[in-house]
């Protein structure tokens, strides 16, 4: 396969070429530079995976709203305030979003979503039909997809039991068996069988999967962005089995179909991929001008997003949305707050009434 680097910062600066785009956020926490000091000591791990190496306490973060228009944030409003809102999705009638360990739908209702599984959510996705709804549950290494009007389970997928169930004890670098199953036995194994009382941190999970979106029209056939493997899988729930498309990924986020191509972003090198069967652009975003001096070589693109023929990745280390065309070959940095460490975004005006049934969770939580 022909591999093809394309540096972004080559690219001509201009602020006209995509419009107005009205995007919401989840911003899982406030205080970006706490975030930014954790990850930088995990560099140091001794099992050399990125990622806190004990729980931490669930910081509070929040959905916002704001505009891109000519190169500017306009209109930056903070909507609610949740724990760790990380996934977010929306569709013509229905919004959806995480916090922590529960999922919040809204449309004409508000309905809250919870599974004893549930840990450290990164993201919801609708199916194409607007039928279905997939659940990552990152925490621990599992998928649920639920039916969206009766919210009732229909399918689930464990990584223990399907081929990924190596973690390591991030304070010896020891590998260690990853189970919810109690007759396994042995001196490496990690019994998880109180899910809502029992929690792993980031560098002791076996795949951490951060992020998964349904394939296409096929609501069997998921797209999963595995953090550890450096990956991007398709799984197929009718047999479980996980099969790699894209890899030499670091830390990726995303993972999703454009065309005949995969989108994903590898967050800790710094480069959106498009990868089909014959080709690989990677394009390299680590020549972009404003990034902290202390940050070093270290990258983190958060995500990237596909809309109308451009690309918006968040980019943490800039605090900046970055806007691009591949084929126009424009590019625009666009400064955000830099206390909030943005999680993901949806490109959507919300309407009153969902906005409205958004400000009224600051009181649930």
């Amino acid at each position: 396969m022909k591999t093809t680097v394309i540096d972004i910062n080559t690219f001509k600066k201009d602020s006209s070429f995509y419009g107005e785009l009205p995007l919401v956020l989840t911003v899982k926490s406030f205080e970006l530079q706490e975030i930014r000091k954790r990850y930088l000591a995990s560099k140091h791990n001794k099992n050399n995976r990125t990622g806190s190496v004990e729980r931490r306490a669930v910081a509070l973060g929040g959905v916002s709203s704001v505009t891109i228009k000519n190169g500017k944030i306009l209109n930056e409003k903070v909507i609610c305030e949740l724990k760790e809102p990380r996934g977010i999705a929306a569709n013509k009638t229905t919004f959806s979003v995480s916090s922590e360990n529960l999922v919040y739908l809204i449309d004409s209702r508000l309905r809250r979503l919870e599974h004893p599984w549930f840990s450290y959510i990164h993201t919801v996705d609708f199916s194409s039909d607007n039928k279905q709804l997939v659940v990552s549950s990152s925490g621990l290494d599992c998928l649920f997809v639920f039916d969206l009007e009766t919210l009732e389970l229909t399918q689930e997928w464990f990584a223990w039991e399907n081929g990924f169930n190596k973690g390591k004890d991030p304070k010896t670098g020891e590998e260690i068996i990853l189970t919810r199953n109690s007759n396994e036995k042995g001196s490496n194994i990690k019994l998880i069988d109180n899910p809502k009382e029992q929690v792993l941190p980031t560098a002791m999970r076996a795949a951490f999967i951060n992020s998964v979106v349904f394939d296409g029209n096929n609501t069997d056939k998921l797209l999963a962005s595995f953090f550890h493997e450096g990956a991007i899988f398709n799984i197929d729930l009718s047999s479980g089995v996980a099969t790699k498309l894209v890899d030499g990924l670091k830390n990726p986020h995303g993972g999703k179909r454009i065309g005949d191509a995969i989108l994903a972003t590898s967050t800790g090198t710094g480069n959106v991929i498009l990868q089909n069967q014959n080709e690989r652009l990677e394009f390299d975003f680590s020549n972009l001008p404003g990034k902290p001096e202390e940050l070093g070589d270290f990258e983190w693109l958060q995500n990237t997003v596909y809309y109308k023929g451009i690309y918006i990745t968040i980019d943490s280390n800039r605090t900046s949305f970055v806007v691009f065309s591949p084929e126009q070959k424009l590019v625009d940095i666009i400064p955000y707050n830099n206390n909030w460490a943005v999680q993901d975004l949806v490109v959507t005006q919300l309407n009153d009434d969902i906005s409205e049934k958004l400000k009224s969770l600051n009181e649930q939580d």
